[in-house]
């Protein structure tokens, strides 16, 4: 169970990280000429990144905590 939640926390971390950088790439790519382009783009991409690392700061920490008591039973 402990080492699933490090894996999926894992994960999340990686998906925050790397779906901004997509959703930059893919909205540099579109055509057209929109003075405020860079300033929504990056909203978008900051918003993608703050709703992946909300779960992925969740998943961290419940990673953590079974870690600890994980541990505290070993020693007890």
């Amino acid at each position: 169970m402990v080492i699933l939640l490090g894996v999926v926390a894992a994960a999340l971390w990686v998906v925050a990280v790397a779906l901004p950088i997509l959703v930059l790439v893919l909205i540099g790519g579109l055509p057209g000429d929109d003075p405020a382009h860079t300033q929504r783009s990056l909203v978008i991409a900051s918003g993608a990144f703050v709703t992946v690392a909300l779960l992925a700061i969740a998943a961290t920490i419940g990673f953590v905590v079974l870690r600890r008591a994980q541990d505290r039973d070993h020693d007890s």
